[in-house]
Formats: C-alpha cells, structure tokens, sequence
C-alpha cells in the first residue's frame, strides 16, 4: 500500500501544479477558468466546490486532471459552446501568442517544479549520485546476456559515443542508447556497437541489472536466497573454490560454465564453522543459487539498515523499527553484516542488547535471539553507498547544478523517446502505467526519493506534454504555432476532430499499458500462492 500511496502523493503534486500553469496563465490573460480538476471526473467526482467562476473538485479516475477553460476545446470534449459566438473571456478569442503560453503553462511548471526540487536537495542533503569511477575500479560483471552481446567480466567502460557518464545508474542508460561502447579490457580498449535486435534482448530479460559491480570474494559471498535443490543453505558464505584462486566472484562463475554436469568442491562457512562441500553443477552451469548473493567484505553494518521486521517476531516484540540502524550488541562494535550475523548464530535463544541509531538518536534495545540464530528482521540488500558521492552545494552552487540537471534528465527523455520508436529494440514494451511504476517503487516511504523521483518524474510529463500529438498540449501548440506562422487558424469542427482522434490514441495507449500492468501484476500473485 506504500507503493500505491507514494504514486498517488506524486500524481497529486505532479497533476496539481501542471494544471495550475494553465490556470494561472489563463487568469493571467483574463480568459475564465470553468473547472479545476485533480483526477478525471468521468460521470462523477468524489468531490467539488465552486468557488466564483470555477468549480474545483477531484475525480474518482487517477488519469492525470484538467482545467476546462472557457471557448477551448479539451479533454472534457465539451464542444457545444463552440456553436455561440465568441465572447471576451474565452479562450478561442484570445491572440495566438497568448493561447500558446497558457498552452505551455503547464509544462513550464513542471519544469520550474524540477529545478526547484534539485536546487532544494542539493542545498540540504548534498548532490547525490553513484559514482561510475568508484564502481568501476575493479572492472565491471556482467549477466548472461551482457556477455552474449559482446561484454565481458572484467570490462571497464571508457567511454559512451565518446563521453564518460559521471553516474553509473545514467552510464548504463547511455550504453543502451549508444552507437558506440568503448572497454578496457586486459589492458586493451575494445569498441563495442550494439545492435537494435542487442539491445532489445537486454531490456527483455536484465534491463539495467544487465551489469553489476564486481564482488571481490576475499572475505566471502553470502547466500541470500537458493533453490530447493540447492546444496548450499541461506546464509552460507562461499570463500572460493577448493585448489582453485579466485578474486572474483564472476570468475568462480566463469569457472562453473567451464565445469558444467560436474561435481565442483566449495569452501564455505556455515554456522561460523569454516567446511568444504562438494556442489554438483547443472548442465547451465547453475549450483542453485540467486543472484542476491552479497559481498560481506563491502556491506558494513554501517552502511545497510532494517528494511524489514517480520510479523510476531522477537524484532517487532522488542520494538525494532523499519529504517533502525544497528551500530553494535552488548557494546562490541560490530563492523560487517558477516559478523553480526555469526555473533546471532553463536548466541541462540539468548537475550542481547543492540545499540541502535534510530532517526538520528542512540538508542538500546533488548532482544531475544531465537533458535535459528536469528532476531526477525531484513535488512536492506548491498547498500551502494560505499559507491556514493555527495556534493554539499551551497545555494548559489545548487541552482545552476539543478538547472543542468533538469537539462540533461529532459535530454535522457528525447533519448529513450527515440528508443522506443524502434522496433526491433522492443522498449515499447518496457513503458508503464503508474500502476507498473508504483510497483517498483520502495516499501518504505522515504522523503529523499519521493522527492527525487518526483522531480524526475516532473520532466518525463513536461517532455510527454511536449509531443505534438492531438490531445496533448503539445498537439494544441503546435496547432497554435501554425496559426501564427500562417496565419490560418483551425476551424472549430476539424478542432474538434483533431481533439477526439487524439483523445482516442490516449485512451488506447493507456488502456494497454494499464492492462499490461495490471496482468503482470496478477500473474505475480498467482505465482507467489
């Protein structure tokens, strides 16, 4: 339910504020505003006052909203006072250039709404981003399909048509939308150029996880999750491969496809008991286990919190919260996820003291731990902060940073528009509705990404906004433009043409990314029964 609340908090602001650059800019010009509306108002609205000339009000379908302005035809498609003769304060009477700024009002705002939100974020917590330099240091893994269209583990990218990305998590969009991929791989740089059919195979089965950070195994690779078959259990740590070295954890799987209907010999610790058990390898090369595994030496108990508190457990019973940091127990200071785990492991059905940093403040709690050597509690998988960069800007700093940004996050729209007008990469199949987006959203409300994703969010609307097509303001602009290059204006009745053919592309477009969404959103239930 978290999910679907943050969606609709963010939909509220995004639709709100688009709608009142419209508003503001048609009052601006003394057009009258007849309606102000959060949500589509299909047949009824959940709620509506008029206030003077506008009735304000929110519909009971969360499909964007509208403002129904006076002499314009829009996604209301009331076209009989069209029939009257124009008056003063409606829309159609106004000149060209003015119908065209209250047109983009709504898209300005949404673009001011991301600026002002990256210049606020930057000030106070700090220009955040994962750092493709320090992510990269030890080269880079790669999945089954990242492999097969030309990339190896090891690789480093150098460069993307050209230019290096600062930030990893918008590095690997650019690779996806390159023509041309630059690696150094064993000392050599190896250009890559990945075709249409390549880059759909990736967005259809890895997406952006189709690469990773390399695991260094030193101090052992924790199992997260396994197979019914699997030999291992949740919670081995795999320190490598017996007679063989390894660095990394990518070669050991490297090693198992090299190896594959055969027995291969593991050194793993189990119960902090270090042993050696023989792992018989499928004809895949799989031993049964997830790709959740995480590297104990790089998931400091400082870096990771609980995500989770499982119902009925001695966690929730003791009081642990979700977001609670856990610094030390019994006043040891704990420094890896590794240990803590193997001090809960040699400390069955006994009661400990964790030292817990809860929303800023130190904090004791008492805990039991219970007969598996466990406290009820999960927490957040390989935090990425070891790969962070912060950058405090002061506020003069954050405004021009937060207008570029706001920049380059509209050029990554243009981008993966052009991405999904081809075909054969199949991206089209990758757009969602809120429904698919809230789904991705994390289970835990968290200020600093809402905002952020609602500033993101904000630009995809501005940019979707822009696109001429009839029903959109972008098509109503463009309209707009014609008419005063021309000077022709678009009669009342082709308007309204226009205006249906356009509503109808929409309502097609949404209803199958709805239905697509809420289909896979069934079948993952079913799945999980």
């Amino acid at each position: 339910m978290i999910q679907f609340a943050q969606i609709i908090f963010i939909l509220s602001v995004l639709v709100i504020l688009h709608e009142f650059g419209h508003y503001i800019t048609a009052k601006m010009f003394k057009m009258r505003v007849e309606k102000f509306y959060l949500f589509m108002d299909a047949g009824f609205a959940l709620v509506k006052k008029k206030i003077g000339e506008t009735e304000w009000g929110i519909g009971w379908l969360p499909l964007g909203g509208y403002v129904k302005i006076s002499g314009m035809i829009d996604e209301s498609m009331d076209t009989e006072q069209m029939q009257s003769e124009p008056q003063p304060w409606e829309f159609r009477s106004k000149p060209a250039w003015q119908r065209l700024i209250v047109m983009l009002g709504g898209i300005i705002v949404n673009i001011l709404l991301a600026w002002l939100i990256y210049t606020v974020m930057y000030a106070s917590v700090g220009q955040k981003y994962i750092s493709s330099e320090i992510l990269q240091q030890n080269g880079l893994a790669f999945g089954e399909v990242g492999e097969k269209v030309g990339f190896k583990n090891g690789d480093k990218i150098i460069s993307v048509d050209g230019k290096l990305q600062p930030k990893f998590n918008w590095l690997i969009v650019d690779v996806l939308l390159s023509n041309e991929v630059v690696v150094e791989r064993d000392g050599k740089q190896v250009k890559l150029h990945l075709t249409d059919e390549q880059i759909g195979e990736i967005l259809g089965s890895e997406g952006k996880n189709f690469v990773k950070p390399r695991f260094e195994i030193s101090e052992g690779i924790t199992i997260d999750s396994i197979s019914s078959k699997s030999t291992f259990k949740v919670g081995d740590q795999i320190k490598g491969i017996k007679e063989q070295k390894f660095i990394y954890f990518d070669q050991i799987k490297d090693y198992l496809k090299a190896n594959k209907n055969k027995s291969v010999d593991f050194v793993i610790t189990r119960n902090a008991k270090d042993t050696v058990i023989s792992v018989p390898v499928n004809k895949e090369g799989s031993i049964g286990i997830g790709e959740t595994v995480f590297p104990n030496m790089r998931t400091r108990l400082l870096d990771v919190y609980v995500q989770e508190v499982e119902s009925g457990s001695n966690a929730e019973k003791a009081g642990l919260q979700n977001k609670d940091g856990i610094v030390g127990v019994q006043g040891q200071k704990i420094k890896t996820l590794n240990e803590f785990t193997d001090y809960l492991k040699l400390n069955k059905n006994k009661d400990i003291i964790l030292q817990v940093v809860r929303d800023g403040v130190a904090m004791d709690v008492v805990t039991k731990v219970n007969e598996k050597g466990k406290l009820g509690i999960m927490f957040n998988a390989l935090d990425k902060k070891q790969y962070q960069v912060i950058n405090h800007l002061s506020i003069s700093e954050a405004i021009p940073a937060a207008i570029n940004e706001s920049w380059q996050m509209l050029v990554y729209n243009v981008k993966q528009f052009k991405l999904i007008l081809k075909p054969k990469t199949g991206a089209y199949k990758q757009i969602k509705s809120p429904i698919g987006i809230a789904r991705q959203l994390p289970e835990t409300w968290d200020w600093e990404f809402v905002w952020n994703f609602t500033a993101l969010f904000s630009i995809g609307l501005a940019f979707m906004n822009l696109l001429p097509i009839p029903g959109l303001d972008g098509g109503h602009a463009l309209f707009t433009l014609v008419e005063m290059i021309t000077g022709k204006k678009l009669s009342d009745k082709a308007a309204g043409y226009v205006q249906t053919a356009g509503m109808v592309i929409l309502l097609t477009l949404m209803a199958f990314t709805f239905g697509k969404d809420i289909y896979q959103w069934i079948m993952d239930v079913l799945a999980k029964k």
